[in-house]
């Protein structure tokens, strides 16, 4: 009898404990992908639509190069490798280079590899591929020279899933 009593409160509080915590899948991850296309949301805007994107089949950044997260600085570190496919991918292009970062498989925000030797001012979200190669520190940053006034940039950076993501296996900066 005590032994049913048990087996039975054993399953009643794993049942409680499943049902009031929030769920991450253990295969979650988070990614950097390149866009295949996108629009903008108004000429003369670097504003991604996010609705129009289309993201390359794989991930330009893996999770597993993704080493460390500063919700702080907003500083991704970044395997060597990752830093070198940046490069790559950058320095080929005359044009900007967008990006999605996936949380789980879903957009969560979009930017652009915007090197700051151009003189042109970008009104979202971007990273320096030049800065990254330095140290691996991936800095994202909204607007370039920075958010002007009256303009608004959803700021995702720090977004949940990618928080608790990274929070999980022990790759956030506390």
């Amino acid at each position: 009898m005590r032994r049913k009593i048990f087996t039975y409160a054993i399953i009643a509080i794993s049942s409680i404990l499943a049902l009031g915590c929030e769920k991450i899948s253990s295969d979650g991850k988070v990614e950097l992908y390149l866009l295949d296309s996108y629009k903008t949301v108004r000429e003369h805007s670097c504003q991604i639509d996010e609705t129009t994107v289309k993201t390359k089949a794989n991930p330009l950044i893996s999770y597993d190069d993704f080493i460390s997260y500063d919700p702080i600085t907003h500083e991704f570190l970044i395997s060597d490798k990752a830093a070198k496919a940046i490069i790559n991918d950058t320095e080929k292009s005359v044009d900007l280079i967008a990006f999605a970062v996936k949380a789980d498989g879903e957009i969560v925000y979009t930017g652009y590899f915007w090197p700051l030797y151009l003189s042109s001012t970008c009104d979202w979200v971007y990273i320096d591929p030049i800065l990254t190669s330095f140290d691996n520190k991936m800095e994202v940053c909204l607007g370039y020279p920075g958010p002007m006034p009256g303009q608004a940039i959803p700021d995702k950076r720090n977004d949940s899933r990618i928080i608790e993501i990274f929070k999980r296996d022990h790759k956030l900066v506390e």
